[in-house]
């Protein structure tokens, strides 16, 4: 799905917005906060106008991130220290009476996407861990992103499934080391290099997070190639 079908669709639906809600779990350095929240704007940006160049290639990107929404959600009296499922519980209640569904689509097999946009199905969370992955990455950033650089450290956040019931995958414990106490394949979410959020978005109105490319945790998807230090 390139940028063009993203277009179309934001047209299809008339829902005129995309991107995951962001919910805050680490406070005490507002700092450091908006350094992330900063280089995480900034890979949307390189992630809208990555790949080779075409006819109108960077007027759709520009015109997808006037729509870009990514909703902060902070509150440090419930979030902080906040566990995945808490956050998964919270984003359901945030997305009950603002679900958008996409018209004319039906997906009647079991394991098929759902018609729900992205945006209502799945969440991003910041934690102490995603937080630290932001040193090791500013290190090594450049300060004119614009120009061609190899990619620094990732930044990382939590992408949650709030579709995702836990216990659901107890029958289907496997040969995996217990995260969260489960040996399960599928945990409802995975550790995301912000990088390439905006394919992670697009991968999502046609896939599940529980595919063929999920990166069970400690590994940061896509490919998996790093994972998490400190976990």
């Amino acid at each position: 799905m390139d940028a063009e079908d993203r277009c179309r669709s934001l047209r299809d639906t008339g829902f005129h917005e995309w991107g995951f809600v962001i919910y805050r779990g680490v406070y005490g350095d507002d700092e450091a906060w908006n350094s992330f929240v900063q280089c995480f704007r900034d890979n949307v940006h390189l992630d809208l106008v990555r790949g080779s160049p075409k006819h109108g290639a960077a007027q759709r990107g520009a015109l997808l991130e006037q729509y870009a929404q990514w909703t902060v959600i902070e509150d440090s009296a419930a979030l902080d220290g906040a566990s995945r499922d808490d956050i998964r519980q919270r984003f359901v209640g945030w997305r009950e009476g603002r679900i958008v569904r996409r018209p004319g689509e039906t997906f009647p097999m079991p394991g098929d996407p759902s018609t729900i946009l992205p945006r209502f199905t799945y969440c991003l969370y910041v934690d102490h861990e995603c937080l630290a992955t932001l040193s090791p990455h500013l290190a090594a950033k450049p300060s004119d992103i614009s120009q061609p650089h190899l990619p620094p450290p990732p930044l990382v956040a939590i992408l949650i499934d709030g579709d995702y019931v836990p216990g659901q995958d107890a029958p289907l414990q496997g040969p995996f080391a217990p995260v969260d106490g489960s040996t399960a394949r599928y945990l409802g979410w995975e550790y995301f290099d912000t990088r390439y959020i905006c394919g992670l978005y697009d991968d999502l109105h046609f896939s599940t997070l529980d595919c063929a490319e999920y990166q069970r945790p400690p590994a940061i998807a896509p490919g998996g190639y790093r994972s998490m230090p400190s976990v």
